[in-house]
């Protein structure tokens, strides 16, 4: 089954034009591309380590890089031109998130980055489906809540900073996974209004959006499970400890028991 049907299918459910359906396609076709650049610049930094001393030049091109490709105008002419940004964008972020991720390779919770990837892409494309098929006011509503849950985010960080805890700091990544997966619904909506409004869509700046959700869903599902797999493992070791000390306590002979042993032998 290619792509082609893939869309005619799903067009019976979401009322998807054909042309609408094409814009769609440059723009998903372009965030994965931009997401093999990213992992390229991550396989990149890791062959060559000195690349991690260049963070905060990496930082600053980032910045320029998302200036210039908003400030470029987004006409045919400059398609390919914001493009080649985009795709040096994706390649020094996956360099800015590889010591974020390379403890984690190193250690024995390898598999949690994969698990990480493969949540992330579930929940992007299962809420980009979600904001496809569904109505307008149910996006609308949607909208709403990634707001509330943002602003309950920046509240709890507060917090945080005055009361740290461990139990603020799950709420906080739960309620930041929540509100990257709302930013995929703000997002989509926004393409697809501006699609049915029969305006030409911009493949660069949308696919560029979708790219730093899919990034943000990303750390935020990793930095949830490795925290989560250290909390079990800690919850193990202290088991394992209580367990030794409760048998050597309940298995360690008395002086009076050792001297009634030896009397009768």
């Amino acid at each position: 089954m290619d792509i082609s049907s893939v869309f005619k299918a799903f067009s019976q459910t979401a009322h998807l034009k054909p042309q609408v359906q094409r814009q769609l396609s440059a723009i998903y076709l372009t965030l994965l591309s931009t997401l093999g650049t990213c992992l390229f610049g991550y396989y990149l930094a890791y062959s060559f380590p000195f690349l991690r001393d260049y963070f905060i030049p990496l930082v600053i091109g980032v910045m320029a890089i998302t200036v210039a490709i908003f400030f470029i105008p987004a006409t045919l002419g400059n398609l390919s031109k914001r493009r080649v940004l985009l795709w040096t964008n994706g390649l020094a972020m996956g360099m800015l998130i590889q010591p974020a991720i390379l403890p984690i390779m190193y250690s024995r919770d390898a598999d949690l980055v994969y698990m990480a990837v493969g949540l992330a892409a579930a929940l992007f494309a299962s809420f980009s489906v979600a904001t496809m098929v569904s109505s307008r006011s149910q996006t609308i509503y949607a909208i709403g809540s990634a707001s509330m849950a943002l602003s309950g985010l920046l509240w709890l960080r507060l917090l945080s900073w005055f009361y740290p805890s461990l139990a603020l700091f799950s709420i906080n990544l739960m309620v930041g996974i929540a509100v990257s997966c709302l930013y995929v619904v703000v997002h989509t909506h926004e393409v697809l209004e501006l699609a049915q409004r029969g305006e030409r869509l911009d493949p660069v700046t949308h696919a560029m959006l979708f790219f730093s959700d899919f990034v943000s869903l990303f750390l935020r599902l990793l930095r949830l499970l490795s925290t989560d797999r250290r909390r079990q493992e800690q919850n193990e070791r202290e088991e394992r400890r209580g367990g030794s000390k409760y048998e050597r306590r309940q298995f360690r002979p008395t002086e009076s028991a050792f001297r009634t042993c030896k009397s009768e032998l």
